[in-house]
């Protein structure tokens, strides 16, 4: 398959999840916003902060200001996700509503991590690593595994606050920002022909 025609059936995919509230073309996750049967859309919110990422990502800014930036992000984002779930547990759903939910949720996370899937086989591409020396190789790889780890922790606490259990707004805000530092510190350290390359 030509990248070329990977690359545009990637940007289809986000597309077509954004649409439907699954995620943004970062895939750093953020408000929580997901496809649901139930009522409770007034209690989600809309991603505002992916192209705000973006830029933070490609700065010229000193790393230590672009940190500073990526905490103010990450403690917004953390309210944002807990007040989310406050508001569904508010709800007071019944047992049947909670099933719905959850089942909504799993699919959520499902098709989520098909799409960063996608999103990791595109970066991974020849095309994109092709320029990149093995120290740089080594960077990558454990940033994506790195990345995934905190995905998948962000997404845990999640569902385990939906089913009612207590996560602090601490809790969210401090996934966030270890997965915002991260990312800062990765792209920071690549080079410039990569970064615009994928960014």
């Amino acid at each position: 398959m030509k990248f070329s025609f990977f690359k545009k059936f990637f940007l289809i995919l986000v597309q077509i999840f954004t649409l439907v509230g699954i995620v943004s073309a970062d895939l750093s996750a953020s408000g929580l916003n997901f496809n649901t049967q139930l009522s409770i859309k007034e209690c989600f919110t809309n991603e505002t902060t992916s192209s705000e990422l973006s830029n933070l990502y490609k700065s010229t800014l000193p790393l230590e200001e672009k940190k500073r930036t990526a905490e103010t992000i990450a403690y917004k984002e953390g309210k944002s996700r807990f007040q989310s779930i406050v508001c569904i547990q508010n709800k007071n759903l019944s047992e049947d509503d909670h099933s719905q939910l959850f089942m909504d949720w799993n699919r959520h996370i499902f098709t989520y991590t098909e799409l960063n899937s996608y999103y990791e086989n595109y970066v991974l591409s020849d095309e994109k690593t092709r320029s990149l020396n093995s120290i740089e190789w080594e960077l990558l790889t454990t940033h994506l595994k790195q990345k995934k780890e905190l995905l998948t922790r962000l997404n845990d606490a999640t569902g385990f606050a939906l089913n009612g259990g207590k996560i602090s707004e601490e809790n969210f805000s401090m996934i966030y920002l270890s997965l915002f530092l991260l990312q800062v510190e990765f792209w920071d350290a690549m080079p410039k022909t990569f970064r615009d390359s994928i960014l």
